[in-house]
């Protein structure tokens, strides 16, 4: 009998996941492709997920490192310009790039991680070697700084959107 999960479904998976660290898809397809080039080396298949997502994962921060970029970044750095909504678009259109693209990409690991993969904290901080505090204060952070992002898009669209020419 094969496993749950297909190689495909283990690509996709490690593609999204990819997609939320490197918040880039075209680096996240790098990311996937190197990855399963080491795992299929290493293993002659793509098997576990846990072994693909650990590997995309310690390819990027190697590439972080060796490109010497500083993983997090201060959100009054960032500023991506949004087109305003109109009003009846106002709290209903949700841009899931331009959202996590406030967070830094240790959050986005977190968030994507846990919102999507389903991984609890306690899994979390055995997968990432931190303590489990340190991952819920992690989720905390970036669950507060996506919502304040709304709100203050919501706000500016709402003045924006009112204001004449």
């Amino acid at each position: 009998m094969t496993t749950d999960t297909s190689e495909e479904e283990l690509i996709q998976m490690g593609y999204r996941f990819a997609v939320s660290l490197a918040n880039d898809r075209h680096d996240a397809e790098d990311l996937v492709q190197q990855a399963c080039l080491r795992v299929i080396g290493k293993q002659g298949k793509l098997t576990s997920r846990g072994y693909l997502l650990m590997t995309i994962r310690n390819l990027f921060y190697d590439h972080i490192r060796r490109q010497k970029l500083v993983a997090f970044e201060s959100l009054e750095m960032i500023e991506t310009p949004l087109p305003a909504p109109t009003s009846s678009e106002i709290g209903t259109n949700l841009d899931l790039e331009t959202s996590l693209s406030r967070l830094s990409a240790e959050e986005r690991e977190v968030v994507y991680l846990n919102c999507v993969e389903g991984y609890s904290a306690a899994e979390l901080a055995t997968m990432l070697e931190k303590p489990r505090s340190t991952v819920l204060n992690m989720l905390s952070r970036a669950k507060a700084r996506l919502i304040a992002g709304e709100k203050a898009e919501t706000a500016a669209a709402v003045v924006k959107g009112g204001s004449h020419g």
